[in-house]
């Protein structure tokens, strides 16, 4: 008989995301988010003392890996905390303890992420979990940064041709002044508390309606490439990404702007809404461009 030894073992992964700490909680909590990251569970149970249960082949032919998790604690936005085991075939390799904690810092969320292990009879390492969970939250903000697919009901498009060339129009997207001046529907205005145009960037105001409602709102600055690209994201409810495409188009420019939602249920009540709005939010842009042209001759 083999020999039997247990072998402790603690590790720290930190990770900073260009996402708000909702945005980042969501992809732990929500199904459908989660599995763009991570393996597609058998049982989701996301609540305390609710269980996730997946397994699979790592390899074609090799042997089954087991994971069999139970959530201890969850703290929306702040901290997940949960147990589990690993096993290899019939074989247990480990069991830990695992927090998760998000914090809002300058360029986003910063991820912390503690395991504390027992390691069993040599079948696994601190070491070889610590590269395996470094991987797992590279793939986690992977996940963070890509739209949704265009196919799956959740993306809305409009575009115009504006006669002014990308850089003016990159720039109506980029300077504050011009920005507040356009951004929303119709009859809407803009005050805007904190706005750093660059990747992890944070942008926060206040959208104030026709009715005297106020709407806060909090973006963050995924990318940005210079007169091709912009892509933020609004990780509140109704959680979306907006990008913003730039283009050469018959003799001017191209903007098209895409929003993609996260859940079908947010969208569905606000889609007619939400189309409405977008095609008034690039009327109002065309007439802060057409001042502009003007200004610049």
């Amino acid at each position: 008989m083999s020999e039997r030894f247990v072998k402790h073992g603690t590790f720290v992964v930190e990770r900073t995301y260009p996402a708000t700490r909702d945005g980042v909680y969501q992809a732990w909590a929500d199904l459908d988010a989660k599995v763009k990251w991570f393996s597609k569970p058998d049982i989701f149970e996301f609540r305390i003392g609710g269980r996730e249960y997946s397994s699979g082949e790592i390899a074609e032919g090799g042997p089954l890996f087991v994971y069999d998790a139970v959530y201890q604690d969850i703290v929306p936005n702040e901290r997940i905390i949960y147990t589990y085991s690993m096993d290899m075939g019939d074989v247990r390799i480990s069991t830990s303890i695992t927090t998760i904690e998000l914090l809002d810092v300058e360029e986003g969320t910063r991820l912390i992420f503690t395991e504390q292990g027992a390691f069993l009879d040599g079948h696994d390492t601190v070491e070889i979990r610590e590269h395996g969970t470094g991987e797992m939250l590279d793939a986690l903000g992977r996940s963070l940064t890509e739209p949704a697919a265009a196919d799956d009901g959740l993306e809305l498009t409009t575009s115009r041709i504006y006669d002014v060339p990308r850089e003016l129009a990159f720039a109506a997207w980029t300077t504050p002044d011009q920005l507040a001046e356009w951004w929303g529907p119709e009859g809407f205005t803009n005050t805007f508390h904190e706005i750093d145009f660059s990747p992890g960037g944070v942008w926060r105001l206040t959208m104030h309606g026709p009715d005297g409602t106020d709407y806060p709102n909090r973006n963050t600055f995924i990318e940005i490439v210079p007169n091709e690209r912009i892509v933020l994201e609004h990780a509140e409810a109704p959680a979306f990404q907006v990008t913003a495409l730039f283009e050469d188009a018959e003799g001017g420019t191209r903007v098209t702007f895409r929003q993609c939602f996260r859940h079908a249920e947010e969208l569905e009540p606000i889609r007619i809404m939400c189309e409405r709005s977008n095609e008034q939010n690039l009327d109002r842009l065309g007439k802060v461009l057409e001042n502009a042209k003007r200004l610049s001759l």
